[in-house]
């Protein structure tokens, strides 16, 4: 089954992180898996165990990054917790936020920062779609937000991301 695995804080080739290259072959190898865009989501054909084995060889290269992954039908169904028709001109950027084991708060949605800059519109169990704002040079931090409500590990990317990612699924 092809699993997309969203690393947390990884750029490829940046500081800190591995490359495309790296990344795949940790998962093991081109023939498996590819490294999607350049924002840490790789694509890979595998079991969960693919998963720890990869973990395993870039901790050996010092990389120790989170990561959360999620089947192709999550991962079309993400895409799904969003009506675009709901997203006004002025929304900066609508966002997909993927989490682990948290226990999911009592909140009102939505759910927006004391700066405006934030809205989360739905939290379901390992997901969220949040709308974000631009005010100058300012932007809302869905992950942090996230992050601070959840108290898990959180990763985010652009709705048109996951999208693209659910269209070219295929190794």
């Amino acid at each position: 089954m092809t699993r997309a695995a969203f690393f947390r804080n990884l750029n490829h080739g940046h500081r800190g992180s591995p490359t495309g290259a790296q990344l795949v072959e940790a998962f093991g190898g081109p023939g498996v898996a590819r490294a999607f865009q350049g924002n840490g989501t790789v694509l890979y054909d595998g079991l969960p165990e693919t998963l720890d084995a990869a973990r395993s060889r870039l901790g050996a290269l010092g990389f120790h990054h989170e990561v959360m992954v999620r089947t192709m039908p999550e991962i079309v169904a993400a895409t799904r917790l969003v009506d675009e028709s709901e997203v006004g001109d002025d929304v900066y950027r609508v966002i997909l936020s993927f989490f682990d084991g948290a226990v999911l708060p009592e909140v009102e949605l939505p759910l927006r920062t004391p700066n405006g800059l934030v809205e989360v519109r739905r939290l379901e169990p390992g997901v969220a779609a949040s709308y974000t704002w631009r005010r100058g040079s300012s932007v809302g931090d869905v992950t942090g937000l996230l992050k601070r409500l959840l108290g898990v590990p959180v990763t985010s990317r652009t709705l048109g991301t996951v999208q693209r990612l659910a269209r070219v699924a295929t190794i």
